[in-house]
């Protein structure tokens, strides 16, 4: 599947999917200008479309434009490739709003479309119907919907008439959308000439400043870009003229990034084409930093006499991609870390399964001890999954790995440090091992004995002490028991450190020092 949708606006070509579009209008006519080629374009890319109307421009008069364009509508309309329907039968005029159900209608709905074959799901809402009072739960609605559509197989497109927004809302409305597209048509003066064009031209522009995007011009004759102001900033340009020959081109984009761009001018450029051009690139800025831009634009195309065609010029835009990749990059980092958890996971119940069963009397036994084992790892994961797996605090690896015994026989004492995923592990089976052969034969198999955790930190490395008194006088083991193997495996192969466990006939002490 494709990572962009073609978008039927001059402006921007192509649409990211899980783009979240805002359009400000002053005119009906303006909707229609720009939702029937929108929706045009998804209903030829095999789309399903959700077109929710206002009162201006009211569902009747959506189908007679669309229609116009798309003259096998009905049909359309009749297999649920395309709904058009009015504001009221979506939303509750009036109503206290309820984001999270709306959020997940539209869910379900692209879902639906999914699973019937069409490539991903289209929507425009025009939000003439939301009241002042209803402002603020309907920002909620908005910021949720731009969370909830990113990444997945939806474009959705707002309409907002300017005459109904307060002051500052524009700003509101453009922070919770990825995109504010201009009018489809140039704005006309008002009789005293050019107030009117001038603030919509001042709306554009920040709508575009919002939006991180720019817009530019690049003409093959003198291989010159013409970049406006936003586009400037993107570039890390200071002014609008860039010569696209080789220094230039090598001073400013990422060495790496070169062939695929190339390659996408080269295809643009071919006559037999489409004179779509679409890349995510790399781009300098003044401080030496790397910005990820995603450009798009059209080919212009000369023709002769004889009817073949010379491309001119590509006219487009472009948009910041720099907190996309770098939540691209995360995520990725974050799944290589998750499947290289799972290995050491699956390494280490492997382990203490085999020792387990080395080690047990019978089955029933071996089976208790073996699901006690696994319950102290899946407690220290859940520790794990609530800081996102970056660590935890030692006190709370502690107290979760001796909770299930009796805590008020045990004095735990030690400075808050924090350690990484893999201390988590190895120090939650350590210490519960340490404490059910406490439970079963120590200082915790009666009322009178007590235990002493302890631990500080030495020059980079954590020391822990496990110390028993009062229980049982101690007797040498025979032979090197489960609990033993599993301290000196986990801290020694896993840890990096090292650990005495020392059976003194007053009480069973366990040293351990691992670099932190």
């Amino acid at each position: 599947m494709t990572s962009s949708s073609p978008s039927g606006l001059k402006t921007i070509p192509h649409l990211q999917w899980g783009s979240y579009l805002a359009h400000f209008y002053k005119l009906d006519d303006e909707l229609r200008d720009l939702l029937v080629p929108y929706f045009k374009a998804g209903l030829e890319n095999n789309e399903q479309c959700l077109w929710v109307t206002g009162d201006g421009f009211n569902a009747e008069q959506a189908r007679a434009a669309l229609r116009a364009a798309i003259p096998d509508l009905d049909r359309r309309e009749r297999s649920k490739q395309i709904e058009i329907v009015a504001g009221r039968q979506w939303y509750s005029p009036g109503q206290r709003l309820k984001p999270e159900e709306l959020v997940i209608c539209l869910l379900q709905t692209e879902q639906e479309a999914l699973g019937r074959g069409f490539v991903g799901l289209r929507t425009s809402g025009n939000c003439a119907w939301v009241a002042r009072d209803q402002w603020s739960d309907f920002l909620d609605y908005e910021a949720l919907v731009q969370k909830t559509v990113a990444g997945r197989r939806m474009i959705c497109f707002c309409s907002y008439c300017t005459d109904q927004l307060g002051d500052g809302a524009h700003w509101e409305v453009m922070e919770r959308h990825n995109i504010a597209v201009p009018n489809a048509r140039p704005v006309r003066g008002t009789a005293n000439g050019a107030p009117r064009e001038d603030r919509e031209r001042r709306l554009f522009n920040l709508a575009m400043t919002a939006s991180q995007m720019g817009t530019w011009r690049y003409t093959l004759a003198d291989n010159v870009c013409i970049y406006d102001d936003n586009a400037q900033r993107l570039y890390g340009l200071g002014e609008a003229h860039f010569l696209h020959d080789e220094e230039g081109v090598k001073s400013k984009f990422h060495p790496d990034d070169l062939d695929l761009m190339w390659s996408r001018v080269t295809r643009a450029l071919d006559p037999l084409g489409d004179g779509q051009y679409e890349v995510d690139y790399r781009v300098k800025q003044p401080d030496g930093s790397w910005r990820w831009l995603s450009a798009w634009g059209l080919v212009e195309f000369e023709e002769n006499e004889s009817g073949a065609k010379t491309p001119v010029a590509i006219t487009g835009a472009s948009k910041d991609l720099t907190r996309e990749k770098r939540a691209e990059e995360g995520e990725r980092l974050l799944r290589d870390e998750l499947v290289h958890r799972v290995k050491n996971t699956l390494a280490t119940v492997q382990a203490v399964a085999g020792m387990t069963l080395r080690a047990a009397a019978d089955l029933p036994s071996a089976r208790e001890a073996l699901d006690r084992r696994i319950q102290s790892m899946a407690q220290a994961h859940d520790l794990l999954m609530a800081r996102a797996w970056t660590g935890a605090n030692l006190m709370d690896v502690i107290m979760r790995a001796v909770g299930p015994f009796t805590p008020a026989q045990i004095r735990i004492s030690g400075p808050a440090i924090d350690v990484s995923t893999q201390h988590v592990l190895a120090l939650s089976l350590a210490f519960h091992e340490l404490a059910t052969n406490a439970a079963k034969y120590g200082a915790l198999s009666c009322p009178e004995g007590r235990v002493d955790l302890r631990w500080d930190k030495q020059e980079g490395s954590l020391r822990l002490e496990w110390e028993e008194s009062g229980g049982p006088p101690v007797v040498l083991p025979a032979r090197k028991g489960f609990g033993s193997r599993l301290l000196e495996n986990l801290v020694f192969r896993d840890l990096g450190g090292d650990t005495a466990l020392i059976y003194d006939p007053q009480g069973v002490r366990c040293r351990m020092t691992v670099p932190l």
